[in-house]
């Protein structure tokens, strides 16, 4: 085994994907690892193939001339290629401050606001994370991985540290958690924001769900422990922490154990102000982000701030100047004489809550909130989400999300039927349909939240075929066009 510089061979964990010179690394993914991918890999010119010596098949490859010199059994593969994978891109996080946060919620908004803080100090900053990974600044491509598979993450680092990156931050699912993706990274500090009902039809059981987020606090390294502490699951793991580990509790909701606080918070529509209190001082504050959620994003970031030595004036130097990143409480509101309109990626019965929960704390009339349901996703969460959606609007408009392959009037009666008064609920499946119906309602005191999509440009319809379609787009084209037809 070989190492590889950034323009020479790599390791991929895809056959499809691998040129002449790369190596293929066969490991257990989301889909388990099958002996039968070697021979693609070694048509397509692979160095060599990385194994476990336990994978089913492997005794065939081993026994044919040709290939055996090519197929590498590794034992305990799964465990050690975090470490190869950096050494092979010659350790590039040895160089790096790497931040990670994992929770259900609040991942890219976190990720995303450190990087803007980083670089208003004048660091050089990445991310990595649902919105796809590159330089702070650069633009965001969709890579369809929250967090990449561990060699490709490895590779990214290494390409941030060639383009010059001093710090990088890293969204941690559940997934990559339990599949151990993010290996051979020793992070600065890792963050847990909070663990509410999502992925179960991956990790099947909410309990099993919660196992597998709590590894972010035993990554190798004892990286800061930060975690907020109003969430239960997360005050649960963290006070359950060895005595001596460097931690920080985070609180908006006034829990005593934590060491950084926002209080005193208060909502108008232009901002949220709030009062930060630290062991070093206390600080008003204002973001133009809107929300408590996002508040707690915030002491998350201020965290890491904290934990590099920033002082309390440069916070607050730095906090108003952060913004949503695109799809996260995205304020459209193109004229006074038309509703506000605000998109959000959430699509988890948690964010449907704290997103018309947040929108309430401003003050406007009517909140009309046009949302679905993702199919062949974990149906169990769809009545949570109903219900927290007609608790919190005033007008629903159920519509479609990405459907995939499940029937979209199937979702949609699942939806209704948990609602305490689905005759008032509108239903209107094509989503332009849905969201031009909500601003023929809408008065300019009024807001709409088009909840579920956020960034994507995309709707996934039967068959899995993408049609191009932005909640932005669409709302601010037919906010435009009922301003011109005036």
């Amino acid at each position: 085994m070989t190492a590889a510089s950034l323009s020479g061979p790599r390791l991929r964990q895809d056959s499809r994907l691998v040129e002449p010179g790369d190596v293929f690394v066969l490991i257990d993914g989301i889909v388990p690892a099958r002996a039968e991918w070697i021979g693609g890999a070694l048509e397509r010119g692979a160095s060599e193939v990385w194994c476990d010596p336990t994978l089913d098949g492997l005794d065939a490859w081993l026994a044919d001339e040709q290939a055996a010199s090519r197929v590498i059994p590794i034992p305990n593969l799964v465990d050690r290629i975090g470490e190869l994978a950096s050494a092979w891109y010659g350790n590039p996080q040895a160089h790096l401050t790497t931040f990670g946060v994992t929770g259900t919620n609040g991942k890219t908004s976190t990720v995303q606001l450190l990087a803007q803080a980083w670089a208003e100090l004048g660091h050089t900053a990445a991310t990595i994370g649902t919105l796809g990974a590159a330089m702070h600044g650069d633009e965001l491509t969709l890579n369809g991985y929250t967090t990449p598979p561990i060699t490709r993450l490895h590779e990214l680092l290494a390409e941030f540290l060639a383009r010059g990156a001093t710090h990088v931050a890293i969204e941690v699912s559940s997934h990559a958690l339990e599949e151990q993706r993010v290996d051979g990274i020793e992070f600065a500090a890792v963050h847990y924001s909070n663990l509410t009902r999502d992925h179960l039809d991956y990790h099947g059981s909410m309990e099993h769900y919660a196992a597998q987020k709590a590894k972010i606090y035993e990554l190798p390294g004892e990286p800061l422990a930060i975690g907020n502490l109003d969430d239960a699951e997360v005050r649960s793991r963290w006070e359950s922490l060895p005595p001596g580990r460097a931690r920080v509790g985070l609180t908006s909701r006034g829990e005593p154990e934590a060491e950084i606080r926002a209080e005193h918070i208060a909502y108008d529509r232009a901002v949220t102000r709030f009062e930060l209190a630290t062991p070093e001082g206390r600080v008003e504050l204002t973001t133009p982000l809107i929300g408590r959620f996002n508040v707690d994003n915030l002491l998350a970031v201020i965290a890491e701030l904290r934990r590099e030595g920033v002082g309390l004036d440069e916070i607050a130097r730095i906090v108003p100047k952060l913004r949503p990143p695109h799809g996260r409480m995205w304020r459209i509101h193109p004229d006074t004489s038309l509703p506000m309109i605000v998109v959000d990626a959430g699509h988890t019965p948690d964010a449907m809550r704290q997103a018309v929960a947040a929108i309430g704390e401003y003050g406007y009339e009517r909140i009309i909130t046009v949302f679905g349901a993702t199919g062949d996703r974990d149906p169990g969460k769809r009545p949570e989400m109903a219900r927290y959606v007609e608790a919190g609007s005033d007008i629903v408009i159920v519509t479609d999300d990405d459907v995939h392959d499940e029937d979209g009037d199937q979702i949609v009666a699942q939806l209704l039927a948990a609602m305490e008064h689905p005759e008032a609920a509108l239903v209107e499946r094509d989503r332009t349909s849905a969201v031009r119906l909500a601003l023929s309602i809408a008065t300019p005191d009024d807001v709409i939240l088009l909840a579920g999509k956020g960034h994507e440009p995309f709707q996934i319809v039967a068959n899995d075929e993408h049609v191009p379609y932005s909640d932005i787009e669409t709302a601010e084209r037919l906010a435009r066009e009922l301003l011109a037809g005036r």
